[in-house]
Order: structure tokens, then sequence, then C-alpha cells
């Protein structure tokens, strides 16, 4: 019986594509959550599921299907790491204007990065058709779009949303440059 499910999901990925398959497995799985204990002894909380709450703010394409959503807190980040995966057969051009337009109405600054630092062809492997990148300094918000590339015989791509309070975004500092004394 595994088998047979196994052979079915894999069928149906490759002809419906990544965003048809994965919304059946995510809705047969239903919402789940789940915590985590960090180094610190503080606590995460996970929380997945397609019917998640979200601001009215984060514009859900005409058209398109819930495929996943996430919600992730901690003492790092209290207003939390947010996630929200669409599945659409809409083209990139039709999903940049839309979130351009939706998310400017919304008082974001929004910027089209293109295929990020990617070269076409490494973004062309790993499904990355473009991304947009939002922020809003009056409410401490921004919004990322990752526009994934077309699958399946019968061809949709799915939409990435994340969206988190700007002064929760974790900071890196540069690597330090090693000195004589810091060298094997």
């Amino acid at each position: 019986m595994r088998w047979f499910v196994i052979s079915f999901l894999v069928v149906l990925t490759i002809a419906l594509g990544a965003s048809y398959s994965s919304t059946l497995i995510y809705a047969f799985m239903g919402p789940w959550s789940a915590t985590a204990v960090e180094h610190d002894g503080g606590l995460t909380q996970m929380q997945f599921g397609q019917n998640l709450p979200r601001p009215s703010w984060v514009p859900i394409y005409p058209g398109s299907w819930v495929v996943q959503a996430g919600t992730v807190t901690s003492a790092r980040i209290p207003g939390g790491f947010h996630s929200l995966d669409l599945g659409t057969r809409a083209s990139l051009d039709e999903v940049k204007r839309f979130y351009t337009a939706e998310l400017t109405a919304a008082g974001f600054v929004v910027e089209d990065r293109g295929l990020m630092s990617l070269n076409p062809m490494t973004a062309a492997m790993l499904g990355i058709d473009g991304a947009l990148f939002g922020k809003r300094t009056a409410t401490d918000d921004q919004i990322d779009v990752q526009i994934r590339t077309p699958d399946g015989l019968i061809p949709s791509r799915m939409l990435q949303i994340r969206w988190r309070k700007i002064s929760e975004t974790p900071v890196h500092a540069p690597a330090p440059i090693p000195t004589g004394t810091d060298r094997p």
C-alpha cells in the first residue's frame, strides 16, 4: 500500500507539478504545531496549516490556492516569521504587476530583485523565476515574494511569501579578518 501511495504522489507531481501535489499532501496531513527548545532554554513555537491567519496587507493572488502557511515565534522574534505558499497558473509578469501594485497601495516600497544574485542557469536549476522585496518602515514590516518557475505537464508555479518585522531581522556581523596570529 505504501508503494502505491508513493508512486501515486510521484506521478501526480510529474503530471501536475509541485504546487498541486503539495496542496494535496498538506491537506491530507492537516494543521500541526511543534515546540523547539533553544540552546539557552528559550522556546520556539512553530505552527503550520493551510488556514493560518494573516494580516490584511498580505495579498492573495486572484485565482491562486493556498498550498501551506507557517508561523515561527521565539523570544528573539516575538512578532514571528510568517510564510504563505500559494499555487497559481499566472505568468511571471502578471504576478509581479499584481504584487507590486498591491504592496505599493498598502504603503510598501517595493523593489524588483529579479533573480537576486543568481545567474540565469543557477536560478533555472533552483526553480527561481523572480523576487520582489517590500519594506514599510512606518509599521516596521517587510515582505518578500519569491516567484518560482512553472512545473508539471499542466504548468503551475509556486509563490512563496514571507513577512516579519524589520526590527526583528537578524543582523549578521562580517567575519573577522584573520591576522598573523590567527592563522594556523
